[in-house]
């Protein structure tokens, strides 16, 4: 596209489920740099109803239809994530750059595809869809991991926990793990590349447990430097969202959800502290004019899904790289396909590439990584074919 720094990213979306009608669509209304021009889902009355609430005439009832149309450049995979693959897949083909939500696939193999194809067409961008890496406060959170104000990181706590389950939207695929539903992987792969994302630095091991039917899972990780990581995920309870970073010279805490939800302290500093409770108070006043702004936006959390847009069109039009890459989304999974082994079998389970030494014993996933390697071709071919053959009825379990 040589006129690209002329006009707007034309984008189609396949799948109007949830993620993409109170997510995506409200998000994309705040990027001039994009327009939503078509829509993709095998549900008619879904179609209607996300297409004439947010204005988009184009309505396919086949995604393919969208991905062939002339006039589309960029495609969003909104699909249920067995699906992400094989649309992934049509739309590099048809010369589209990609937005792919997370997780990025359900199985290791069909990242490398998707890494494979996307070499084919190098000046396609394909980004993953982790939001939280353009969440302001994250971004602020790592920006003091960075600068070593922390000093060294010795220990990380997060949770993300959601009623979502009570919805009456709440789809069959998303409660267990095999269709790429369940806590670790609706919630767990949001936290596995924060982490990474925060420490620029990896995990190495992981034990996990889990309650069925998939509704709650803790992990505990250890990364390669060092620091230690606990982390809880539920989808049956009330909206949480927050990280804890504990370093040998302070510590600090965020919530994703407040718009004054980031906050400092000392080493030597009690967080309930009169002194440190009065200049939060003296920070949040400070900071009310733009929060109210933000929040009549729609607040931090649907901003980050902005300013992610803002970023993928950035890279199109300026042929930039992209920040969550299909080697972020392979990493997460892998994390997420360890944790599930663990809460399986009851035992640490160590990553591929981990440096051998004092792992205390623990499973490796290296036999795994070769295994997946040495079958990639039989795995690609049947994807391959899973991509030709896929009709439109394939897709009528939507996000």
């Amino acid at each position: 596209m040589t006129d690209n720094n002329a006009r707007a990213v034309r984008l189609g979306l396949v799948g109007c489920g949830r993620v993409t009608e109170i997510r995506h669509l409200p998000a994309l209304r705040e990027v001039p740099g994009i327009e939503v021009c078509a829509l993709a889902d095998v549900d008619a009355a879904r179609l209607a109803s996300v297409g004439e609430r947010f204005g988009v005439a184009r309505r396919c009832g086949d995604y393919r239809e969208l991905i062939e149309a002339g006039d589309v450049d960029a495609v969003a995979v909104c699909v249920p994530p067995r699906f992400h693959t094989e649309v992934a897949l049509a739309a590099l083909a048809a010369g589209k750059h990609v937005m792919i939500e997370k997780p990025l696939a359900l199985e290791l193999a069909e990242c490398e595809l998707l890494a494979a194809r996307a070499a084919l067409a190098p000046t396609l961008k394909v980004l993953v869809g982790f939001n939280l890496r353009w969440h302001r406060l994250v971004r602020e959170a790592r920006a003091i991991v960075g600068r070593g104000e922390l000093g060294e990181i010795k220990l990380v706590r997060t949770v993300l926990t959601s009623g979502v389950r009570r919805g009456a939207d709440f789809s069959g695929w998303r409660k267990e793990r095999e269709t790429g539903g369940g806590a670790l992987f609706e919630l767990g792969v949001h936290h596995f590349d924060v982490i990474r994302f925060l420490l620029g630095d990896e995990v190495a091991e992981v034990s996990a447990s889990s309650r069925a039917p998939d509704e709650t899972a803790t992990v505990a990780a250890r990364m390669r430097g060092g620091a230690q990581v606990l982390s809880a995920f539920c989808e049956g309870t009330g909206e949480n969202h927050g990280i804890e970073i504990y370093g040998a010279r302070g510590w600090l805490r965020l919530s994703c959800y407040r718009a004054d939800g980031l906050e400092r302290f000392d080493a030597a500093q009690y967080e309930g502290a009169f002194g440190a409770r009065l200049r939060k108070l003296g920070q949040t006043l400070a900071q009310l004019p733009s929060m109210i702004r933000r929040s009549r936006r729609g607040g931090d959390y649907v901003a980050s899904y902005a300013s992610e847009w803002r970023h993928f069109a950035d890279a199109i039009r300026e042929d930039t790289t992209v920040e969550a890459t299909l080697a972020d989304g392979t990493r997460a999974l892998e994390i997420a396909l360890a944790a599930w082994e663990s809460a399986a079998h009851g035992r640490t389970v160590k990553l591929a590439g981990t440096e051998r030494g004092d792992d205390g014993g623990a499973e490796s996933r290296d036999e795994d990584t070769e295994a997946h390697t040495a079958d990639a071709e039989g795995d690609a071919a049947d994807a391959g074919g899973r991509a030709k053959e896929a009709s439109a009825r394939s897709l009528v379990a939507r996000n």
